[in-house]
């Protein structure tokens, strides 16, 4: 082949190897873990003595809901403080993974909108400045999680 039907030849080939690339792109994606469950706990009290939180009311999520929650914490910033004097434990959340026996571990504070996140052993520091999570965690428990339902001292906005 000589001059255009050469180009065109290499343009097809190269939209034929960028499609199938796309498509091994795609197929990987879909076989990650997804959340499959997540069980939400707020408590009753907390702040004193010690800043303990006490009087855990715990619900559980499953299916479209879990993976709700977890898309609002994937749009937290990453970073973030703990360095607070008074850090009272708002909610913790624990995720299930499909096929696996792994979880990712939550703990949401009140202090400078903190979130941990712990997952495979690694824990990194968000902030819910905007109470996005706070407010998806308030919204699936009942009214007996006083402490978790008043929150928002750290919240701008």
């Amino acid at each position: 082949m000589r001059g255009p039907g050469k180009i065109l030849a290499a343009v097809a080939a190269s939209a034929l190897a960028a499609g199938c690339s796309a498509a091994a792109t795609a197929d990987a994606k879909s076989t990650a873990p997804a959340v499959t469950q997540a069980t939400v706990t707020g408590y009753r009290s907390g702040g004193t003595p010690a800043f303990q939180s006490s009087g855990p009311v715990t619900v559980v999520l499953r299916g479209p809901a879990a993976a709700g929650l977890d898309q609002v914490l994937n749009g937290l910033p990453n970073g973030g403080s703990m360095n607070c004097m008074e850090n009272v434990l708002l909610y913790t959340i624990t995720f299930a993974l499909s096929g696996s026996r792994k979880t990712i571990d939550v703990a949401g504070y009140e202090c400078v909108a903190a979130v941990r996140v712990t997952e495979d052993g690694k824990t990194t520091l968000r902030t819910d400045s905007q109470c996005d999570l706070l407010s998806a965690v308030r919204s699936v428990l009942p009214a007996s999680a006083v402490v978790t339902k008043r929150a928002a001292s750290a919240c701008r906005g």
